[in-house]
């Protein structure tokens, strides 16, 4: 891919609305694209789009979702920044499946809070938890973000650019307050990174570091099954909805633009089922 392509090809990312980190991973892909048949890409069609789908599923043996990724980056390349829309009719492209979750039981998350190697890691870890929070928007979180006086936190730019609320709440406003207390960070980062000599420095801490303080707070623990930083997003929404929260509400605090993805906490919320009266109860209490 020339040059002059790669730079309009971002400026359409750009004019979708599309957030930073897709529009890399859709303009690597379209490279890769290209440099599998060594041929600029405005002179190849869908005859090149399908040999090379057939060959990420057969040669590559990618998973339905890469191949998704890869198949929409190469169509909104044809579609917006070549004008081609035609080029990926009729290429049959494999259906997301939705992963299995794994939510960590109420029990298994207070011994991850209580393992954080650091009261700096269990805040945020605890933050994520009771927000329900996705890793760049735990991580990104400033000062002015958190509405005390309504009682909530004002996610700015999550996934897909999009703002909303959240929940806040006094517990956790109280653990904020005692991390600032303890931190005195400088700048305006509830969670700021730290340079060479342990001074804070005016950016968010890196997303990897949260990934880590997870993974070695679940490791101490002694939690052995597979969990992620993103479990704790997981056991946000699923222990509301044991606790009586509607799913629309649920789906309002978590950010979903679908109700089904938030649907998906019904089927792992076993608190919640085991209190469901069978309509055999009812029916006998009625006589």
């Amino acid at each position: 891919m020339t040059m002059v392509l790669r730079d309009r090809m971002r400026e359409d990312i750009k004019l979708a609305g599309l957030a930073e980190s897709t529009g890399q991973v859709y303009v690597r892909h379209v490279k890769r694209y290209a440099e599998h048949f060594c041929r600029p890409p405005g002179q190849m069609g869908s005859v090149e789009v399908r040999s090379f789908l057939l060959y990420l599923t057969c040669t590559r043996k990618l998973a339905a979702s890469t191949l998704i990724v890869y198949a929409a980056a190469i169509a909104f390349f044809y579609r917006y920044t070549l004008g081609r829309p035609e080029v990926m009719i009729n290429i049959p492209l494999p259906k997301r499946k939705r992963p299995s979750i794994n939510v960590p039981t109420r029990d298994e998350v207070r011994r991850i809070l209580d393992s954080a190697h650091s009261d700096f890691h269990r805040t945020m870890l605890l933050t994520t938890y009771a927000a329900g929070l996705r890793r760049m928007e735990v991580t990104a979180l400033r000062i002015e973000d958190i509405d005390s006086a309504a009682n909530l936190i004002n996610i700015q730019n999550g996934k897909g650019g999009k703002s909303r609320v959240t929940v806040l709440g006094p517990a956790l406003l109280q653990e904020l307050r005692d991390h600032w207390r303890r931190c005195r960070p400088a700048h305006r980062w509830i969670f700021p990174a730290k340079n060479s000599k342990g001074q804070w420095e005016d950016r968010p801490m890196p997303r990897d570091s949260a990934t880590k303080a997870f993974a070695i707070a679940k490791k101490r623990a002694g939690i052995t099954r597979r969990l992620s930083l993103h479990s704790l997003r997981h056991a946000c929404a699923t222990h509301m909805l044991e606790d009586g929260v509607d799913l629309r509400t649920i789906q309002v605090l978590l950010g979903h633009a679908n109700i089904e993805t938030t649907t998906q906490y019904a089927h792992v919320a076993t608190e919640l089922i085991s209190r469901t009266p069978s309509p055999l109860e009812v029916l006998k209490a009625s006589r």
